[in-house]
């Protein structure tokens, strides 16, 4: 998928700008340039009414005769314009922009579709609207610590990190789903966005939040009190992240569009990662025997064990 239509046009205005400086600089250049010699000011005149003069003839069907000898003549002056290039010395690049981006000059396209660099640009402003939101820097797996959790639980969460940096390095949109459950304060959403950092590196599209904010937002704009369609964009997202499942307002509707989501994106094929502080059978008796057996069949469950580590580490900061 990538992202949603915003970043790839605010990604085509980054271009757009590059391209209209690049072509100003050398605008600044050629002024520069035919300051100081304006012999090659008055080739480059001649040379560009030969060619103005050649496409008219062109469109009149003039013959051939006329657009051979212009076409000689072109050469000529042209063969002119490089030897004053050489004899005095210029840099050849200084008469041409020097694009950002040498496969689609800044234009943001290349062979009718979205350039790399454009999809790049999308991901650094993705990236940085989701840093604002989201500890993404802070929540790596390289300052995971499993030697803040218990002894008999340390193992455990050993082969859990190894897990998701695996999961991480081999993400693709056809990724297995995710259910992390545990206590509050294990390590769920950290690694989680760590996984989600590593997924956006690598250009895919992740939405993240919690889910009630997620479930509040799309009944808004079901019954009309807020615009937008978060829905279907939560369900067409490469990587989903329902961040403190089971702490929304329960209601039918809520129900319902609970099920859509993590049916939907069975379906499709889509990945979601869902951390929870409710157990398996809390999970059951507030979603119901449907939901659940969607998540049982359907994801790959990782149960964090464990003290909540975020008090363990703000004391051993703060003795």
């Amino acid at each position: 998928m990538g992202y949603n239509k915003e970043y790839y046009n605010k990604a085509l205005s980054v271009i757009a700008s590059r391209r209209s400086k690049a072509q100003q600089d050398a605008h600044n250049r050629l002024s520069a340039i035919y300051a100081v010699h304006p012999d090659l000011m008055e080739l480059d005149n001649r040379i560009n009414a030969i060619g103005l003069e050649a496409v008219k003839s062109a469109v009149k069907q003039h013959g051939s005769g006329g657009l051979v000898e212009m076409h000689q003549e072109y050469k000529r002056l042209f063969a002119e314009k490089e030897n004053l290039i050489s004899i005095y010395g210029i840099n050849k690049a200084d008469f041409e922009p020097d694009y950002h981006c040498k496969t689609c000059n800044d234009t943001g396209y290349c062979n009718g579709k979205l350039c790399k660099c454009a999809r790049e640009i999308a991901k650094d402003l993705y990236f940085a609207d989701l840093c604002e939101k989201m500890p993404l820097k802070e929540s790596k797996f390289s300052n995971f610590n499993t030697d803040l959790y218990p002894e008999a639980d340390r193992e455990n969460m050993r082969e859990i990190l190894e897990f998701c940096i695996g999961y991480a390095q081999q993400f693709s949109p056809d990724s297995k789903s995710l259910l992390f459950f545990g206590r509050t304060g294990l390590g769920k959403t950290h690694l989680s966005l760590a996984i989600a950092s590593a997924a956006i590196e690598r250009g895919y599209g992740v939405i993240y939040g919690s889910s009630q904010n997620f479930l509040n937002q799309i009944q808004d704009e079901a019954f009309g009190r807020k615009d937008g369609d978060s829905l279907n964009a939560i369900l067409d997202c490469d990587l989903l992240i329902l961040d403190d499942f089971g702490t929304e307002f329960t209601s039918s509707y809520i129900s319902s569009a609970v099920y859509n989501i993590i049916n939907t994106r069975i379906l499709r094929g889509k990945p979601t990662i869902i951390n929870t502080n409710l157990s398996l059978s809390e999970i059951n008796s507030t979603y119901g025997e449907r939901i659940f057996s969607r998540i049982i069949g359907n994801y790959v469950i990782k149960q964090f064990t464990g003290k909540d580590i975020r008090q363990i580490q703000m004391l051993k900061n703060n003795p």
